[in-house]
């Protein structure tokens, strides 16, 4: 596996937070709704990459080696989805 993450914007809009040899595989989807687009005024990957990147930060502290953290979150994703408010 690659040590390389990539932020990238797909043709839809959406923007994914991906390994560079998967890609077709994210690891983070972020999409914007109509109202936060016009808000934004074309921003939405800067402010995707500072979403990313405090998600990251808010985790480092607990995790020594993000790829075990992915392989984790993998294994959660299979489990019962939890919504936060």
């Amino acid at each position: 596996m690659s040590n390389y993450l990539e932020l990238a914007q797909l043709p839809d809009g959406t923007i994914v937070l991906r390994r560079s040899d998967d890609p077709s595989n994210p690891i983070v989807k972020i999409e914007f709704s109509g109202e936060s687009k016009d808000f934004l005024q074309g921003q939405e990957l800067s402010v995707a990459k500072e979403m990313i990147k405090a998600g990251i930060e808010s985790v480092s502290m607990n995790v020594g080696d993000f790829d075990d953290f992915l392989e984790n979150a993998k294994e959660t994703k299979q489990k019962k989805s939890v919504i936060l408010h």
